[in-house]
C-alpha cells in the first residue's frame, strides 16, 4: 500500500474513485457496447430489457468464502468538493471499506460492484445516457432497464450472502433497490440481527423521541424493516414494502410513553415480517409449480415401454437421465422473535424487553473503518425523486442525504 493511500482518509479515497468513475464515456465505446447488446438480444430472440435482466441473473456474485462480510449501499453523503445537489456515492465508500477490511484479513469482505458479476455488468454502462440512447431507449425506459438488471444482480448478491451485511445508508427510501429487494432477501437469508448500518440515523429523525425510543429505532434489526416516507393514498405505490414498512414518526412522537412508542415501532416491524412470510410462501409455491411442470414435461418426453428394452450397450455406457433439480428449501420469514430476540410484542399493553437492549450495531460496524470519526447525517430532501443511485457513476436523484464530519 502506498504512503499516499495510507495518509488519505477513506472519504478522500472514495471521492477519487467517484471522479474516476464519472469520466466521460467515449461515444465510440458507448456505441460499441450498445451494438453488442442489441446483437446478443436479437440472437437470443429477446427484447433488450429481457436480455439484460437474464444476463444479470446469470452473472457470478458468489462469496469467495463462507462467512464473508458483504456491503450494501444506497445513495450517499454530501461532500464540500462536490456541486450542490451532488453526493459522494456510498458505493465508493463501500469499495474503500471492503479494501481496508481485506487489507487486514484477505477475502473477508466484499461489495456488489467488486464481484465478477458486478464488474461485468458495470462494463455495460447501463446508466450512461449515450448507451441508453444507442439501445433505442427513451430516458425513462433506459433507467428502468438499468434498474431491473442491477436489481436482479443485487437480489442474487443478497441471496449469496451468508455473513454479516454492512449497509452504507441512513434513512432508506422505500423505492430503493436496497429496501425493496436486498433487505427482504437478507432478512430471510441471514436474519435481521446480522444486518448493521454504517451511518447513524439523522438528528432530525430522532429529535423529540425519548432515549429508549431513540435506542430502539437505531437498532439495525429495526432499521432493516422500517422507512419514513409516507405513501400517497390516492396513488398507491407499486413497491410491495412501501406501505407495510412506513413508520409515521410524528405519530410515534405524539404517543405519551416510551412503552406505547415501542409498541408502535414494533407493530410496523411485524407488518413487514408478515409480508416477508407471504413472499416466502409465494416463492415456495412458485418453485413447487415449476417442479410439477418439469415432472410433467419429463413424463411426456419419456420413452415408451417398447423403447425402454435393454440393448447391447452396457449399463456403464448408457447416459443416465438427468434428475429433476431439487426445490430450494423454503425460506424462513422473520418474526418479532427473530428480528428482536428476547422482545415480546403486545399491542394492548405495549412490548416489554425480556433482556436489556444491546448497543446499536452501527458502532460495531464502523469502528474499524473510521476510528474516531462520527457520521452526522442531515435531514432527508423534502420530495426525493424515486430513482436509485447509479452503480457505476455518480448517483442520480437522491434517496437520502447525510452530512459527515469524516475527513472532509
Amino acid at each position: 500500500m502506498s504512503v499516499e493511500t495510507v495518509t488519505r482518509t477513506p472519504i478522500q479515497r472514495a471521492l477519487t474513485l467517484q471522479i474516476e468513475a464519472g469520466a466521460p464515456l467515449p461515444k465510440a465505446k458507448a456505441k460499441r457496447i450498445a451494438n453488442e447488446i442489441l446483437e446478443s438480444a436479437a440472437a437470443a430472440d429477446k427484447t433488450v430489457e429481457e436480455y439484460l435482466v437474464d444476463y444479470a441473473k446469470g452473472l457470478d456474485v458468489k462469496a469467495l468464502r463462507e462467512g464473508m462480510k458483504s456491503a450494501f449501499w444506497s445513495y450517499g453523503i454530501p461532500h464540500p468538493d462536490l456541486p450542490s445537489g451532488k453526493v459522494l456515492s456510498s458505493q465508493h465508500l463501500a469499495a474503500i471499506w471492503s479494501d481496508m477490511e481485506n487489507d487486514n484479513e484477505a477475502d473477508s469482505a466484499r461489495y456488489l460492484e467488486g464481484t465478477p458479476g458486478g464488474k461485468a455488468l458495470g462494463e455495460l454502462h447501463l446508466w450512461n445516457p449515450q448507451v441508453q440512447t444507442s439501445l433505442g431507449f427513451l430516458e425513462d425506459e433506459g433507467e428502468a432497464a438499468a434498474r431491473k438488471a442491477w436489481g436482479a444482480l443485487s437480489e442474487n448478491y443478497a441471496k449469496a450472502t451468508d455473513g454479516e451485511a454492512i449497509v452504507f445508508a441512513g434513512e432508506l427510501a422505500p423505492w430503493s433497490v436496497a429496501y425493496e429487494t436486498e433487505l427482504p432477501q437478507l432478512r430471510r437469508t441471514i436474519g435481521a440481527e446480522n444486518i448493521h448500518f454504517m451511518y447513524d440515523l439523522s438528528e432530525e429523525t430522532l429529535k423529540g423521541l425519548p432515549p429508549e425510543s431513540q435506542q430502539l429505532l437505531s437498532e439495525g434489526r429495526v432499521r432493516s424493516h422500517v422507512h419514513f416516507f409516507a405513501p400517497n393514498p390516492e396513488n398507491p405505490p407499486p413497491e410491495k414494502y412501501w406501505e407495510a414498512g412506513y413508520l409515521d414518526l410524528e405519530h410515534v412522537k405524539s404517543l405519551p410513553t416510551p412503552e406505547l412508542q415501542r409498541a408502535a415501532i414494533l407493530e410496523v416491524c411485524e407488518r413487514v415480517a408478515l409480508l416477508d412470510q407471504q413472499q416466502a410462501e409465494a416463492e415456495a409455491e412458485k418453485r413447487a409449480q415449476q417442479d410439477l411442470d418439469l415432472s410433467a414435461e419429463q413424463e411426456v418426453t419419456a420413452p415408451g415401454i417398447e423403447e425402454q428394452q435393454p440393448t447391447a450397450v452396457s449399463l456403464t455406457e448408457q447416459t443416465p437421465t438427468t434428475p429433476a433439480p431439487e426445490s430450494a428449501p423454503t425460506a424462513m420469514a422473520s418474526t418479532h422473535g427473530v428480528y428482536l430476540p428476547g422482545v415480546e410484542v403486545n399491542a394492548k399493553v405495549a412490548s416489554q424487553p425480556s433482556k436489556p437492549l444491546e448497543a446499536a450495531p452501527q458502532a460495531v460496524a464502523g469502528m474499524h473503518f473510521l476510528p474516531g470519526v462520527t457520521v452526522k447525517p442531515v435531514a432527508a430532501p423534502a420530495a426525493p425523486a424515486p430513482v436509485e443511485a447509479a452503480p457505476t457513476q455518480a448517483p442520480p436523484a437522491p434517496e437520502q442525504a447525510h452530512g459527515t464530519g469524516m475527513g472532509e
